[in-house]
């Protein structure tokens, strides 16, 4: 049975590399050419002329982000001076603080601005207090998110 399983892989092997050196030959079609689909004819692409105007050098992004939600409103931001010098925005997305603490089995979340080092450093995320505090570990910077009754903190560490 070995030599039998043996025997069909070896002639298939053969039979695709055989097939592999065989250009398909259709009449009228070049190497690298795509046949027409049946019934269709080639028609010209035509030539409007207009070209959208390209954005001004330096006036910003060439595209506005568009997230899915709002951000949260009620945060407080703590210790603006140990933000990383070059860093970059990033939306994350934390506990509702508004949530009503008798519905367990649907927990919502809001989205809130934070601003972190840029990729080139590790992320270490550590989630406690049943998800209300994260705390994002870049090395030297750090930014913990605490979900209170009264709103979101965002606090940055150095």
């Amino acid at each position: 049975m070995r030599q039998v399983l043996q025997s069909l892989m070896i002639v298939g092997v053969l039979s695709a590399s055989a097939i592999a050196r065989e250009p398909l030959a259709l009449p009228g079609v070049f190497e690298g050419q795509l046949p027409p689909a049946p019934g269709s004819a080639l028609q010209p692409i035509p030539q409007s002329g207009y070209y959208p105007p390209a954005p001004a050098y330096g006036s910003g992004p060439a595209y506005a982000p568009v997230y899915a939600e709002p951000l949260y409103d009620n945060v407080k931001y703590r210790d603006l001076r140990n933000i990383h010098p070059c860093a970059v925005e990033k939306i994350v997305s934390v506990p509702d603080p508004c949530q009503d603490p008798c519905d367990l089995c649907h927990k919502k979340c809001v989205n809130v601005k934070i601003c972190v080092p840029p990729c080139d450093c590790p992320e270490k995320v550590k989630v406690t207090r049943n998800g209300n505090k994260i705390r994002y570990d870049y090395g030297q910077y750090a930014v913990d998110i605490t979900s209170t009754r009264r709103g979101v903190i965002v606090d940055y560490d150095d």
